[in-house]
């Protein structure tokens, strides 16, 4: 009998020990600060991070989703220059960022190990020239894309599982949501005849020339028209796909859109939109007859590309392509809303100074 209970003890033994020992494993995987990054690479962290090092060209889209997270006002944070030319968001938010130099968005991986940050954020397209060798140096690094709608929802939660929060990740994706489903909710009832044709240009200026570009049908400039229920008649033009395409005025002109909305990330769209007016080949442009040539809106970032105030964005271009359907929509409360929401931002007098600065950059439509 005892032999008996001696030999089940053995078979036994081994698989509490393998039980034990998954427990174990389960318990400190529990233990990390742990995501799935857009380069698809799971990033285990001992302890939270406190010390964030955001990095690299285009850092200002990491950052916007990293402020989003109530973290970021506590942590220590340096970052590369985030400043797109109408205003640095992030130094407004805390202007502690700005006691030390910015990093340039070149920065050696050299000058960025010397940081000795508990991460470094960066965007996709960093991760040749940036992330294989901060893993040659084990320096634990994290790349987002944030490029397209889809991208925002999911990055997004898995930054909150990075930061241990996601409970603040699900309450941001239904902020996004909530906006999303009043709007769309909206445009779906719009007949296809009634669907305006709409076109994007990004405008730019160089030796007293003006050009003109379109993007690439998987931005979310292209995805933006497309939600409201119009038609970006560019759609399909730029076969480049990775980048911002010029078009020729002839182009413009056979698409002759119900609506132009010009955008220029580093200056406000004024000028270009005085440019259009004042230029006699575009007078006969349906758009430029019903005044329907329009400059895109802003605060500190443009609000027609893949910042975290994408959803003012597409809240602005819904109002503005389809009046009627959204005259009770006021885009300052929207605005003030969208900061005390999405960022936190209790005082009165800087949410003041973003309307102030939305209304200013679509003063020139109002002419």
């Amino acid at each position: 009998m005892k032999l008996r209970t001696f030999l089940c003890l053995l078979l036994v033994f081994p698989s509490l020990l393998f039980a034990q020992a998954n427990a174990e494993q389960t318990m400190n995987q529990g233990a990390y600060y742990q995501a799935t990054d857009a380069n698809n690479r799971t990033l285990k962290l001992p302890q939270k991070p406190e010390h964030i090092l955001i990095a690299g060209k285009a850092a200002i889209m990491p950052a916007n989703a990293l402020f989003l997270f109530p973290e970021s006002q506590t942590m220590t944070i340096e970052s590369a220059k985030t400043d797109q030319g109408l205003g640095d968001f992030f130094s407004f938010l805390r202007p502690d960022l700005d006691q030390k130099p910015r990093l340039a968005q070149n920065a050696s991986v050299e000058e960025l190990a010397t940081k000795n940050s508990d991460v470094i954020l960066t965007k996709t397209s960093n991760y040749e020239a940036l992330c294989k060798k901060l893993d040659q140096l084990g320096i634990p690094n994290y790349t987002m894309n944030l490029e397209t709608y889809g991208q925002w929802m999911h990055e997004i939660n898995e930054l909150g599982k990075l930061l241990k929060n996601t409970a603040r990740a699900k309450q941001i994706l239904a902020l996004y949501d909530q906006r999303m489903q009043k709007l769309t909710d909206t445009v779906k009832a719009i007949p296809k005849d009634q669907q305006k044709r709409v076109l994007i240009l990004q405008a730019d200026r160089t030796d007293n020339t003006y050009a003109y570009k379109i993007a690439p049908d998987s931005w979310m400039q292209t995805w933006m028209v497309q939600t409201i229920n119009a038609i970006p008649v560019w759609e399909g033009a730029n076969t480049a796909a990775n980048g911002w395409s010029t078009v020729s005025f002839e182009q413009i002109a056979a698409w002759d859109p119900d609506i132009i909305i010009l955008v220029n990330y580093r200056i406000g769209s004024d000028q270009y939109l005085k440019a259009v007016y004042d230029a006699k080949p575009w007078a006969q442009l349906k758009a430029v007859k019903n005044h329907q040539v329009l400059a895109s809106p802003s605060d500190m970032m443009n609000y027609i590309q893949p910042v975290a105030s994408w959803i003012l964005g597409l809240q602005w271009m819904a109002k503005t392509v389809y009046p009627d359907q959204f005259a009770n929509m006021d885009m300052a409360s929207e605005v003030a809303s969208f900061y005390r929401d999405f960022y936190g931002i209790k005082d009165e007098q800087k949410l003041q100074t973003l309307v102030d600065a939305y209304q200013k950059s679509i003063a020139e439509n109002q002419v």
